[in-house]
């Protein structure tokens, strides 16, 4: 069994589109490391509108809308980089990976344009390219740039498209259409065998940009027998963007509040803030705004909180009966996710605690002092005593098994691997920031 995956970025400016142009063609720096070692820079099959360089996707651009006379829309994307991946193993059944004579290679490479334009429109693909001078392969970017009529003019609209392959697939967000529609796509025209990759939300900010994340990979395979040493190594090895680092930054906060936590679940607090309590009660008559101290003694609390919800762990998906399964693609392990959530519970329990701690220090008459209950996220505690009670911290010994209480199942505790329906995340909850 093979599988189909699509990674998606929106180009929305000329700058964007000339750095993607200095990609392909092996000018930036991150363009020469990708090169494998022997193989000729900018090796591959490639096509574009502008046929005197097929990896120059500004010209390409400007050849596409001269050629359907279209318009921009102010802030609006320009085109569309779909990231079209099948699994490796498909390509080299049939020959060498980075054999530009495979014929696999260039089934994937018509196939992806195809597919494109099977959405956007007939010439809406302003260029494509299949890299095989990589250590990786069975990847095709491929710029779309779909054209719709607005009040009797043609005019560029990603947004138009991509809401029209929605409704076509039934899917409830654009980029689990493209997913599908790409995986239907292949198994039409490739092999019956491939099938949708891993069903999951799919965020600008969720995913290493596709020549990162190929890069992470390489070396994430060769360190799987190495010392601990080499994920050190393999960072260092790796050019990481600024948006890269941040995704990276969180999952690692995350991971290291699942350890500590695994440590000592009774004994866990959330990370430290700004300023600690002392300080804290000894700054709060000098100031007229609790807020600014709120923030500052709650602050390692709240980077926990953000991070989650970047991963689709947001306060609202907790809160459901199977909040347990959100993460799952991030953190397969049960529990992993079990310690996670008691993770996040117990921070959102913190923030409310801090809000009240804070503002009782300004009133001097008991009467009326916050209750930690009443502030938000009110939910925290009860939360807090369900992902207790998920990791048997509440139990008696030889009580009702963990995984029998609250709707968590047997078979979800084994963390068997059964996917549920996917849920679109929330839009996030501020916590009365």
């Amino acid at each position: 069994m093979f599988k189909a995956a699509i990674r998606v970025n929106k180009i929305s400016t000329i700058a964007q589109l000339r750095g993607a142009s200095l990609h392909a063609q092996r000018y930036d720096e991150i363009g020469k490391a990708r090169v494998r070692e022997g193989a000729e820079p900018g090796f591959g099959l490639a096509w574009a509108k502008a046929a005197e360089n097929a990896r120059d996707y500004l010209a390409a651009f400007k050849a596409h809308k001269a050629e359907l006379k279209a318009g921009e829309r102010k802030g609006a994307p320009l085109c569309l980089q779909a990231i079209c991946v099948v699994s490796p193993e498909w390509v080299e059944q049939a020959g060498g990976l980075h054999d530009a004579g495979n014929p696999r290679n260039r089934q994937l490479f018509d196939q992806a344009k195809a597919w494109a334009e099977s959405w956007g429109g007939a010439g809406s693909v302003i260029a494509s390219r299949l890299d095989l001078d990589e250590k990786g392969g069975a990847v095709v970017d491929v710029l779309v740039s779909p054209v719709r009529d607005s009040r009797s003019k043609p005019v560029i609209s990603t947004n138009k498209a991509l809401g029209e392959l929605k409704v076509a697939t039934g899917e409830r967000n654009e980029y689990a259409a493209l997913q599908t529609s790409w995986a239907e796509w292949c198994q039409a025209h490739l092999d019956r065998e491939i099938v949708r990759g891993t069903r999951k939300e799919l965020t600008q900010r969720q995913h290493l940009s596709p020549e990162t994340y190929g890069a992470v990979m390489d070396k994430a395979r060769e360190a799987v027998q190495r010392p601990a040493e080499s994920l050190r190594e393999a960072l260092q090895a790796v050019d990481l963007s600024w948006e890269d680092t941040d995704v990276l930054r969180d999952y690692l906060l995350l991971r290291g509040e699942i350890s500590r936590h695994r440590e000592d679940p009774r004994g866990y607090e959330p990370p430290p803030g700004e300023r600690d309590e002392q300080w804290i009660m000894d700054s709060a008559l000098d100031k007229p705004d609790p807020w600014p101290l709120i923030r500052a003694f709650r602050k390692g609390a709240e980077q926990v909180i953000e991070a989650a919800y970047r991963f689709g762990l947001g306060w609202d998906d907790l809160k459901r009966s199977d909040g347990h399964e959100r993460g799952r693609e991030w953190f397969p392990a049960l529990a992993d996710r079990l310690h996670l959530g008691a993770v996040i519970a117990k921070c959102g329990a913190f923030y409310a605690q801090a809000e009240a701690f804070v503002k009782n220090l300004m009133v001097d008459d008991p009467a009326r002092h916050l209750e930690p209950e009443r502030l938000s996220p009110q939910e925290a505690p009860e939360l807090v005593e369900r992902y207790n009670r998920h990791l048997g911290l509440d139990l008696p010994q030889h009580s009702q098994p963990h995984h029998e209480r609250d709707g968590l199942d047997e078979q979800s505790s084994r963390d068997i691997g059964e996917e549920r329906p996917s849920r679109t995340r929330d839009s996030g909850h501020d916590f009365g920031l």
